[in-house]
Parts: structure tokens; C-alpha cells; sequence
């Protein structure tokens, strides 16, 4: 079998499930048999072999990756994954860190690991992975520690939102492959503030869904959720976390754009870019 060649390291909540989407779909890319396989985190001592085989062996020329957004806050993994390809290829995508903050709240709560009478001042002062897995310097620093700038490839949730076919196309120049005409999970929204009423309804959505796109079916997917009945009924089970949940308090905004400070300008000097596409960067500088 031959070795993975590129991994999404993260960060998580910041658009790595598009990044899985849209590479799935890629012509001359075999991507894992899940989303998030984790080998270099959770899955480390079940061995090479075993995270080779959850890949298919694709036709000559093709590349294997996977996304596991838990590599990117992990001590252990890049080192791990050093030893495992010396030349991988990362993608890490980085979103607003207080925003990104928020939205792992959401999603503990959207995955039923708290409950949504939880304030997030609450949820943050007793579940540090909040605050860490914002600290962009410190994480990006252990993976520059075992890989050249070079094999890293940057980007912005933001940017990924405002111009999507420009980031796909900066990820295939990335991977040396080139662009599919049209993908088509390259719009798709994947929102981590949308719940379902139903648990019910929510399980097997999903799990219909995951197992249509499994088998290739994800045009498939796109046209049953477009139909106007099923779209009605979804609507209509449909619920916004960010309606019942509430943001940070000013003061909590405030505490963390202080503790994110050091991690934004790291990021604005590896990138080389003077302004930064996020709204917390924007309140540091006095911004709008």
C-alpha cells in the first residue's frame, strides 16, 4: 500500500468538513473511508498498516489524505506524522479564534456533551480546549518545528466563504494536482449552528446523508435536499443554536482578544499579510 501523502490538520470548527467534501470529490484524490481518522492523535497504536488500509487504492497518479482536526492542538502528532512521511503535505485552515471559540461551543452543545442552559463563559472556564485550540501560535509553531513553511498551506474560513473556487484552486496548486471543473460540495455551507428539534429526524438525516455520499451520491444529496417538500420539512425541524445561545459578553471578548493577541500577529507575520480577515483582529486594531 502506499503512504498517505497529505493530511487537513485542522484547526477545528474553521471549514475542514468542506475541505473533506470537496477533496472527496476530486478525481485525482482518494480521500479516508471517514472524515476524521485521527491516526496521529486517538488512533496512533493501531499502526501503519492499519491507517493505510482505511484508504482505497486508487488508479495510478492519484494521492491519498485525510482531515482529522484534532492533529492540530495535539503535542504528539507532528512528530508522529514526521515519522510517518517526512514529506506530508498539511493544510491547516484558521478562523476568527474567538468566533472559532464560540462555535466549539455550539457544537458541544449541537453534540448533546453539555447542555445548552450552559453559558459559554461558563463552558470556557471549565473546558480548556476552548481557549487552546485558538492559540494559533503555539500549535502552528509544533508543526513548524518538524515540517518546512513550505508543506504548510494556510488558509482563512473567511476567505473560504467569500471566494471558494479561489481556495480550491490554492489547494490543488498545494497538492500539485490539478483543479476538477465544478465540484460540487464547493458552495456547500456546512452550518455547526443548526440543530434539529427531533433527535430523530436529526439522526437519520445525517445518517442517510453520510451514507449517500459514501457511495458517491452526493449530486444525489444536493437534489433530494433542494426538493420542495423535503426542503419544507427540514425548515421547518430546523433550529439555530445562535438564537438560543448566547455569545460571548463583551468583557469575555475583550479577555480573550487580549489572550488571542499574540496568536493572530504570529499568524498575520507567517502569512506575510497585514490584515488579517477577521473581526477580533479588527477590534485589536481599533477597528470597526
Amino acid at each position: 500500500m502506499s503512504k498517505v501523502e497529505f493530511i487537513g490538520i485542522g484547526a477545528q470548527k474553521a471549514a475542514t468538513t468542506w475541505l473533506h467534501h470537496v477533496l472527496s470529490e476530486h478525481s485525482a484524490v482518494t480521500m479516508g473511508d471517514t472524515k476524521e481518522l485521527n491516526f496521529f492523535t486517538a488512533n496512533y497504536d493501531r499502526g501503519y498498516i492499519w491507517y493505510e488500509s482505511c484508504f482505497a487504492d486508487g488508479p495510478a497518479g492519484t494521492i491519498k489524505g485525510e482531515c482529522s482536526p484534532t492533529y492540530f492542538f495535539s503535542l504528539d502528532a507532528p512528530q508522529r506524522a514526521r515519522d510517518y512521511n517526512k514529506d506530508f503535505k498539511l493544510i491547516c485552515i484558521l478562523r476568527d479564534p474567538v468566533e472559532r471559540a464560540y462555535s466549539n461551543h455550539l457544537h458541544e452543545i449541537r453534540k448533546g456533551h453539555i447542555a445548552s442552559s450552559i453559558s459559554f463563559e461558563d463552558a470556557l472556564a471549565r473546558n480548556p480546549a476552548y481557549a487552546r485550540q485558538s492559540q494559533y501560535k503555539t500549535n502552528l509553531e509544533h508543526w513548524l518545528a518538524c515540517f518546512d513553511r513550505s508543506a504548510l498551506l494556510l488558509l482563512f474560513s473567511e476567505d473560504i466563504s467569500e471566494n471558494p473556487k479561489r481556495a480550491y484552486d490554492q489547494i490543488c496548486r498545494h497538492l500539485a494536482i490539478a483543479p476538477d471543473p465544478n465540484p460540487a460540495s464547493l458552495s456547500d455551507r456546512h452550518h455547526e449552528t443548526v440543530t434539529y428539534r427531533s433527535p430523530a429526524v436529526q439522526h437519520t438525516l445525517r445518517r442517510g446523508g453520510d451514507m449517500m455520499r459514501s457511495l458517491g451520491m452526493r449530486k444525489a444529496v444536493r437534489t433530494v435536499k433542494a426538493l420542495p417538500g423535503f426542503k419544507h420539512a427540514l425548515s421547518m425541524n430546523k433550529e439555530h443554536l445562535k438564537t438560543k445561545i448566547a455569545p460571548p459578553t463583551s468583557e469575555t471578548r475583550q479577555r480573550l482578544t487580549d489572550l488571542f493577541t499574540p496568536d493572530m500577529e504570529f499568524v498575520a507575520q507567517v502569512t506575510g499579510r497585514a490584515e488579517l480577515p477577521w473581526q477580533t483582529w479588527r477590534e485589536r486594531k481599533g477597528g470597526v
